[in-house]
C-alpha cells in the first residue's frame, strides 16, 4: 500500500510549494546544471504501486504512482539519466560487493495489483528496464481486496460528511471541507499506527462511523494472476515477498511473523519456479519492521529486506535488511528530475 496523499490525473499536478520550485528550477535552467554535476556512487531505489487513473477506482486513490503515460515518461529518462540495475545488481551495490562510481537505480512495485502488468510491465518491457515486483501472496489470483482499498471504499460511500474515528485514539474529519482524497489518506495514517493492533476493529468502528459497509460479494480482480507473474518473470522482472497477507509484521507476535514470511516464500517459489531470498516489508515505516521482524526474515532464508521511509544507500554501509526506497508519487516530470539530481549529488533524500 501507499501513504501517498492522492492527487487527481484528470487534471494537471497542482502546484504546491515543491512543484513550482521545481518549476521555477527547469525553467532558469538549475535543473540542468544539477544534472550536469558529479554524482556520488549510491544505490537510489524507487518504488511504485498501481499505475492508471486514480478516479477511475472505487478503492485507494493514493496507491496510484503514475499514469501510463508518466510512467513511460519516467522510465525512459530515467534510462538515459542512470544505469538501471536488476534486483540482483541492487543487493550487491547495497552490499559494496559491486563497485559503482556513480548513482544507481532499482525500480520497484509493491502489492502486485493487476496493473502493474497490463500497464506497467508493457512500458518496462519495451523500454528494456528490468523491474522488481513485491507480492502478497493471499492476494495473488484471487478476488481478495487489502484492508486499505477496503478503508477508501467504506469513506468514499459514507453516508455522513462529517466522520468521527474513535478506534485507536478519537479523530474527526470534515469530508466537504478537507476533501475525500485527505480524509482517505490521513484515515489511512491512522489504520498503520502503532496503536491499531486489531485491523477488524479498525474496519467495524469506521463502518459505523461512515454509516456504509465494506464490499459485498465477489469484486472485480485487482491483483495480477500467477500465469501473469509468470510471463513478467520469462519478460526479465524480478519478483519478491510482500508477505503473505499484508499485515504490519509488528502488530504480529514473532512466531507468526515467522510464518507470514516463510508462507509466503513457499508459494512464491512454488508458483514461480525461482527460489525467493528478497522481501519488502507492509507499509515499511520505521515502526512496522524491528530487530525481531529482521530475526524471523534472516530464520526464514530471507538475504535482504526494502524499508519505505525514503533515503538513499550507500553501497557498503547499507544494512541490507533496511534498504531504503523512495516513493513515486503522480508528479510532474520537472519534480522527478530536480529531486533525482539532489539526490544523486548530496546523497541526504528525496526532495
Amino acid at each position: 500500500m501507499s501513504l501517498i496523499t492522492p492527487v487527481s490525473s484528470s487534471a494537471p499536478v497542482p502546484l504546491s510549494k515543491r512543484e513550482r520550485a521545481a518549476l521555477w528550477s527547469a525553467r532558469v535552467g538549475l535543473t540542468g546544471l544539477l544534472e550536469a554535476m558529479p554524482q556520488r556512487p549510491l544505490l537510489m531505489v524507487l518504488n511504485y504501486h498501481r499505475i492508471g487513473d486514480p478516479d477511475k477506482t472505487p478503492y485507494d486513490p493514493g496507491t496510484f504512482s503514475a499514469t501510463t503515460q508518466l510512467f513511460d515518461q519516467q522510465v525512459g529518462w530515467l534510462k538515459k539519466r542512470f544505469p538501471i540495475v536488476t534486483l540482483d545488481e541492487a543487493i550487491a551495490v547495497a552490499e559494496g560487493k559491486q563497485s559503482v562510481r556513480r548513482t544507481h537505480v532499482l525500480i520497484t512495485f509493491d502489492d502486485g495489483y493487476l496493473d502493474n502488468y497490463q500497464d506497467a510491465f508493457p512500458v518496462l518491457r519495451a523500454r528494456k528496464v528490468p523491474g522488481t515486483f513485491f507480492l502478497p501472496t493471499y492476494f495473488i489470483g484471487t478476488g481478495h481486496l487489502p484492508w486499505w482499498d477496503v478503508i477508501a471504499y467504506v469513506v468514499k460511500r459514507s453516508r455522513k460528511r462529517r466522520i468521527q474515528i474513535t478506534y485507536p485514539t478519537t479523530a474527526t474529519f470534515d469530508i466537504d471541507q478537507k476533501g475525500l482524497a485527505f480524509t482517505i489518506a490521513h484515515i489511512l495514517l491512522m489504520a498503520v499506527q502503532p496503536e491499531s493492533k486489531n485491523s477488524e476493529t479498525f474496519l467495524s468502528k469506521l463502518e459505523e462511523a461512515c454509516d456504509s459497509s465494506r464490499p459485498q460479494g465477489e469484486p472485480e480482480r485487482c491483483f495480477l494472476s500467477w500465469d501473469e507473474a509468470r510471463e513478467m518473470l520469462r519478460g526479465g522482472m524480478s519478483f519478491g515477498s510482500h508477505t503473505h497477507s499484508h499485515e504490519i509484521l509488528t502488530t504480529l507476535p514473532a512466531a507468526d511473523q515467522y510464518q507470514e514470511l516463510l508462507r509466503s516464500q513457499a508459494v512464491l517459489t512454488a508458483e514461480l519456479g525461482k527460489a525467493i531470498e528478497v522481501l519488502a516489508y507492509p507499509v515499511g515505516l520505521k515502526h512496522t519492521f524491528t530487530r525481531e521482524t529482521i530475526d524471523a526474515a534472516r530464520s526464514a532464508g530471507y538475504r535482504a529486506a526494502f524499508s519505505f521511509y525514503g533515503g538513499l544507500n550507500r553501497p557498503g554501509h547499507t544494512d541490507v535488511f533496511d534498504i531504503q526506497r523512495c516513493s513515486i508519487g503522480l508528479q510532474s516530470m520537472n519534480r522527478l528530475r530536480l529531486q533525482a539530481a539532489l539526490a544523486s549529488i548530496s546523497g541526504t533524500g528525496w526532495f
